[in-house]
């Protein structure tokens, strides 16, 4: 009787075994990514698991829901990882606004959770964008890091196809992922940053930057997206108006040289005082670059990609905003 209880113990625990496995809801593990293309190299790490950490304590005792917590948590093992992986933070853009605690801690946990469910796709998103940037114009290694956006930044969610991003420096670019993303606009995004992270690696011969030159490294990034992923439509792909366009360009040329990180913003996120639309940047820069390439178009990608921004400017239909 004992043996014949054992048996049936070990049948019951084998079944309930096999029953959470094939358990459709069972959260899978986060797994990297790495492929070469040509003599280049990508590794793609997930940081789902990270957030986790930070969501279940946080979901467990909100007094924990802080920053230190969160860097703790998420942001010290992304800098433990790009460490490890030899990737350069420096000589980047910040990226700390983009590592916070969220006040909706229950809806990240979640929306992690169905990233994770989904990380094959994005991840085969992400290579096939990498792939094809790679093989128009290459450059150093890379190491993309994504995780879920946070929940508290409604735009990326419900006005930015549910996709974000950063290049945090020549070597590293951050998705950031709502589970409603759109995969053209994944794609599309992986290729801009892409451009950039190129640029970055040239910088100092590139010259410095200021307001014009953050148009141009916004348009030249589009262009190069627009032309690898012709169909997607980011949210500020709508061209300005005749007359947005003339007072972008009005304020544009009296500020062309500075190097006022406000001011830049004011165009990004838009001024309501000087009627000046959100993403006016990216849609001038556009407008830019495309107009110089239409002038020059033997100019190879990597020319144009390095080529100096008054350089670019003076060749398009807007050389009045070069200064003299």
């Amino acid at each position: 009787m004992g043996k014949l209880i054992k048996k049936l113990g070990v049948c019951i625990a084998f079944i309930l075994i096999v029953g959470c496995s094939n358990d459709g809801n069972e959260t899978p593990s986060q797994s990297s990514m790495e492929f070469n293309v040509g003599g280049q190299s990508f590794k793609i790490i997930p940081l789902y698991e990270e957030v986790l950490d930070y969501t279940n304590e946080a979901m467990e005792n909100t007094e924990l829901n802080t920053s230190g917590e969160y860097y703790s948590k998420v942001t010290q093992p992304f800098l433990e990882s790009a460490s490890n992986e030899k990737a350069s933070l420096a000589g980047g853009l910040d990226y700390s606004t983009y590592f916070s605690p969220t006040t909706s801690v229950q809806t990240l946990d979640e929306q992690t959770v169905e990233l994770l469910k989904k990380q094959e796709e994005v991840n085969k998103a992400i290579q096939a964008s990498l792939t094809k940037s790679g093989k128009s114009l290459g450059g150093e290694n890379k190491t993309i890091y994504v995780m879920p956006v946070n929940p508290d930044y409604k735009t990326i969610q419900n006005e930015m196809k549910g996709v974000s991003a950063i290049t945090v420096s020549k070597d590293v670019i951050v998705l950031f992922l709502s589970p409603t993303y759109e995969k053209d606009m994944l794609e599309y995004a992986v290729a801009h940053e892409y451009h950039h992270s190129v640029f970055l690696e040239n910088q100092n011969e590139a010259g410095g930057m200021n307001l014009l030159n953050g148009f141009v490294f916004e348009g030249r990034a589009d262009s190069f997206a627009s032309h690898l992923y012709p169909e997607a439509n980011p949210p500020w792909s709508e061209p300005l108006s005749t007359e947005e366009e003339k007072r972008v360009l009005e304020e544009l040329r009296e500020n062309s040289d500075s190097s006022n990180t406000e001011l830049y913003y004011t165009f990004q996120n838009g001024d309501l005082k000087k009627d000046i639309p959100r993403w006016s940047n990216y849609k001038m820069g556009f407008k830019i670059v495309e107009s110089y390439l239409r002038h020059h178009p033997d100019v190879s990608i990597e020319e144009w990609t390095m080529m100096d921004e008054s350089k670019m400017v003076l060749g398009s239909d807007y050389s009045e905003l070069v200064s003299e």
